[in-house]
């Protein structure tokens, strides 16, 4: 049976250069096939017998991208207990204690925990939280996924080597249960990978559930590898194409053949070079304001890293990384342009993930080789500016020059936009009001440009420029319907629109 559908008196932003703008547009099969005047389109529609419905002047667009989630990650929130409120360490085992299951076999699990909200400073240790939880494992994610905090059980449960890098230590010398790098590695798999298929494909639905409800129609998906489970692939091969959005599955692995055997089109792009500003593990080549012992950490040698970019170009796949530090982006470069003489590709789309804090020679350099930024600018938004944990970690200086979206897109170089959900929510209208409004306006685009990072330039970064990002006749029917113009409205209330209607392959997937 066919699908028609028909949407009239609207005020159609569409990101095609040909028609910038029409009044209403009309879809069959899940394919744009007209667009025009509602009069126009109307009788078509008629004609057509399909489904017509009256707008009375809300504003349509092309399917809203998420250029970053990591679905398992954010789905888990389903089953976990939230601790971002929580502004002490006495209020996270409060929390932990009210909302824990009954279940006493089953992980106390938390996400969302934020040391810098927290009075302490600091995550619980495993010796404060064996106090509340002494027979009972803890696994809680911080916010900004760097590094996990646990317990005495779940560090004994995951049998972790005496000499494995990554074990925090108390000023006593014990372990403290806060994991880094490989110990951080090595929990998150194995608390993944004890997940039951059922859990997975309930966390994934979640994920979906919530982003339909925000308008979004593509989500560029970070997931296995170290950041969660291997065990999460099957399940969204499984399942993908019964989802009512579209999937870019990046599988962060560095196994190059295994990716290419389940025929994914790119590989990695989320497999970390660095940490991050949060934890102090973002790699830069000036100490940290706040720790002046420390300037980050580089995870990979130049060598692993050049080596992987050329077996990814070998094989066909879109790849990249993320790199979020001065010195983890400089290092990326240098071993893109060492992989591409050795192995060149004209298109290749090179992603790094954050960009966060190149210099400017890094940023012509990166425009110059074709790299493609994925940037989150709600990280600057809820998290930098002044009086902001990025100014207590990086300095002034450092944190002016955060995200600087507006030099990236006067070098020439296309960037998307997304969440790193679950790190900020999946949002794309307050993503692009970050990007108008950040905490320092040297750094501001404009509303179209903000648009373009979450809509065409978001589907550019994917190679599916072609297909999806702007309405256009024989792109898919993907569409986003706006209670207001992110384009007319006062710049600093574009984050109040809502979200009236989601339609995915010309289908209504949500519906305010």
């Amino acid at each position: 049976m066919e699908n028609k559908l028909a949407l009239i008196n609207g005020i159609g932003v569409t990101m095609d250069g040909d028609l910038p703008s029409c009044q209403a547009i009309y879809l069959r099969n899940g394919i744009i096939q007209k667009m025009g005047e509602s009069l126009e389109i109307t009788k078509l529609a008629q004609r057509e017998q399909a489904e017509i419905i009256d707008l009375a002047g809300k504003t349509f667009l092309p399917g809203l991208h998420d250029c970053h989630v990591h679905m398992m990650s954010t789905g888990l929130s389903a089953i976990g207990i939230d601790l971002y409120h929580c502004r002490s360490i006495e209020e996270v085992m409060e929390t932990l204690e009210k909302e824990k299951t009954d279940n006493t076999r089953e992980w106390i699990f938390g996400y969302g925990l934020d040391e810098s909200r927290l009075a302490e400073k600091r995550p619980p240790t495993a010796r404060e939280l064996d106090a509340y939880f002494k027979d009972r494992p803890v696994y809680l994610l911080d916010r900004g996924l760097h590094y996990t905090q646990v317990n005495t059980m779940a560090m004994e449960i995951m049998a972790f080597a005496e000499n494995e890098e990554g074990q925090g230590q108390d000023e006593t010398g014990n372990f403290s249960g806060r994991l880094h790098s490989q110990a951080n590695s090595h929990a998150r798999k194995y608390f993944f990978d004890k997940m039951t298929w059922e859990q997975r494909e309930t966390a994934i639905r979640h994920t979906v559930e919530t982003a339909v409800a925000m308008g979004v129609t593509t989500i560029h998906a970070m997931e296995g590898g170290d950041l969660s489970s291997d065990e999460d692939i099957p399940v969204f091969l499984k399942i993908i194409d019964d989802l009512p959005l579209h999937v870019v599955l990046h599988w962060c692995s560095t196994q190059v053949q295994d990716v290419a055997e389940k025929g994914l089109k790119i590989i990695g792009t989320d497999i970390l070079l660095d940490g991050s500003i949060g934890s102090r593990t973002a790699a830069f080549k000036e100490p940290y304001a706040d720790e002046q012992e420390s300037v980050g950490e580089l995870y990979y040698s130049d060598e692993w890293i050049t080596h992987y970019i050329e077996n990814a170009h070998k094989a066909g796949l879109q790849t990249g990384f993320h790199a979020i530090g001065q010195r983890a982006i400089t290092q990326v470069l240098n071993c893109l342009e060492r992989a591409l003489n050795k192995v060149p590709v004209s298109d290749h789309r090179f992603r790094i993930e954050h960009f966060g804090f190149p210099d400017d020679r890094d940023v012509k350099r990166a425009a110059a080789l074709g790299v493609v930024i994925s940037t989150q600018p709600a990280f600057t938004y809820l998290r930098g500016g002044p009086d902001s944990v990025y100014e207590e970690r990086v300095g002034s200086e450092r944190n002016h020059r955060a995200y600087p979206l507006r030099e990236l897109l006067d070098a020439g170089l296309v960037v998307n936009g997304g969440s790193d959900s679950n790190v900020t929510p999946i949002n794309p209208l307050l993503g692009i009001h970050a990007a108008v409004n950040p905490p320092y306006l040297q750094n501001a685009i404009t509303p179209m440009e903000a648009l373009r990072l979450f809509t065409i330039d978001g589907a550019f970064t994917a190679r599916e420029e072609k297909f999806r990002g702007s309405l256009t006749p024989g792109k898919a029917g993907d569409i986003t319907v706006l209670d207001q113009n992110p384009l007319d409205v006062a710049p600093d209330r574009i984050k109040d629109i809502t979200v009236a209607m989601t339609i995915y392959q010309g289908k209504i997937v949500y519906q305010k």
